[in-house]
């Protein structure tokens, strides 16, 4: 309507043809960018999935264990009493991603490690219930160990009663292979053993053998020396995969391949071949702090798993020197150095040294009070008092990685004839 308006009006709008060729290029550049930008976004997210998958079942399965294990001590349902209040309960609501292929309570369901969940030979000696086992796709099985005293089944509603699920006389386990649910489990009584059961059934027939000792038939011992490894990307520590049987005594088997895997740190090789003992040794070192999971995988055997920290590198600045006077007196009386820290965290700090003794009549001070300063602020300020070596606790500092300076002073020099001459021996100051 505007245009005969206008034009009846006698004004007359004037037509730009210049850019009608211009628009339609523009616009073909604008969606191929915004297609390049959807098509990187979705890759960098395929790619962060199983990461951000397995810290969460990480951290959900952390609360289950705890929750499990403290329900051990509480209140048994006596099977054999039909009018027998409720056992101990506890109820988990559980998010399981998409990449999640199972997870199973009481039993590796996989152990021969073919990816089919009932193929389980029946004459195979299975775990106990102590066990918690999860897989996510493109990823390895993973094992959250219980206590010995846990043994988890899987339970069937009878005549409104939860019992547990028995198959050809063997004990089941609860295996889940999707959607987020809750798991309700319950302690209960049966003739002698405490078990941990289960508010749900499933579809598969994944049996717990209850004449199981450990193990199964042939498995993975791990083991980590030291157990504890300053994590400063130096510092090695042995891993060792030794093959055992059902009994965990050692088993004799050479050329046997295992695959290993480390949730943190560096594993100089990542396969080894069992020598005459039937073990085989790898070295590890990390530049990152936490717990490390190592897990080791044989087709056909029973996964091996084993844990070590990495912790602090432990910082010794070592001075063996006297301070023989206050900065008050002489400025130059200070020992100074400057270090370099890998992490962002908290330090404990303490000087080690000793100290001569001098005082005043009447006044009770008479040892050196030592200070240490970082990064121009006083940390504390103590006496050092004692005539040989000891080891005094400065307190604790929250230090950001990089570059720090560190300053050591005495604060009461006192140097006066017939009354003695008081210093601080500075050996070192250690950061741990």
């Amino acid at each position: 309507m505007l245009c005969p308006l206008l034009s009846n009006s006698g004004v007359y709008l004037w037509k730009d043809e210049n850019g009608i060729d211009t628009i339609p290029l523009k616009l073909v550049v604008y969606l191929a960018l915004v297609g390049i930008i959807i098509a990187l976004t979705a890759i960098g997210l395929k790619n962060a999935g199983p990461p951000m998958d397995g810290t969460l079942m990480e951290r959900q399965l952390g609360g289950v264990k705890s929750g499990i294990e403290l329900m051990q001590s509480g209140y048994a349902r006596d099977l054999s009493d039909p009018y027998a209040a409720t056992g101990n309960t506890r109820s988990f609501d559980l998010i399981l991603p998409n990449s999640l292929e199972y997870i199973s309570f009481g039993v590796d369901p996989d152990p021969d490690n073919n990816g089919i969940l009932t193929d389980t030979p029946p004459g195979l000696v299975t775990d106990n219930g102590d066990v918690i086992y999860y897989k996510l796709m493109g990823d390895g099985k993973r094992l959250v160990k219980l206590q010995d005293s846990v043994h988890i089944r899987e339970g069937e509603l009878v005549d409104g009663r939860w019992l547990p699920c028995v198959v050809d006389g063997l004990g089941q386990a609860v295996v889940l292979t999707g959607g987020s649910q809750s798991v309700t489990f319950e302690l209960v009584y049966d003739r002698g053993t405490t078990y941990t059961l289960s508010h749900l059934a499933d579809n598969l027939d994944v049996y717990i053998n209850p004449d199981n000792d450990g193990g199964l038939s042939h498995g993975l011992l791990v083991s980590v020396n030291p157990d504890s490894i300053p994590a400063d990307d130096v510092t090695e520590g042995r891993v060792t995969v030794q093959l055992v049987d059902s009994q965990g005594r050692w088993v004799q088997e050479m050329g046997r391949t295992v695959n290993l895997t480390s949730s943190r740190g560096n594993l100089s090789i990542v396969q080894v071949v069992t020598n005459a003992h039937g073990s085989g040794n790898v070295m590890l070192t990390s530049g990152e702090l936490g717990l490390g999971v190592i897990t080791a995988q044989s087709p056909g055997l029973h996964n091996g798993t084993g844990e070590v920290a990495f912790v602090l590198p432990t910082l010794v600045i070592k001075f063996n020197e006297w301070i023989n006077s206050s900065t008050n007196t002489d400025p130059d009386s200070e020992l100074v150095a400057l270090f370099w820290i890998a992490h962002n965290t908290s330090y404990s700090v303490t000087l080690t040294g000793w100290a001569t003794e001098a005082h005043w009549p009447l006044n009770p001070e008479k040892w050196a009070i030592g200070s240490i300063e970082i990064d121009g602020v006083v940390l504390d300020k103590i006496e050092v008092a004692s005539g040989s070596r000891i080891d005094v606790p400065f307190g604790d500092v929250l230090l950001d990685e990089g570059n720090h300076t560190l300053r050591v002073t005495m604060t009461n020099d006192l140097n006066f004839p017939l009354v003695g001459d008081r210093n601080l021996y500075v050996e070192r100051v250690g950061f741990s």
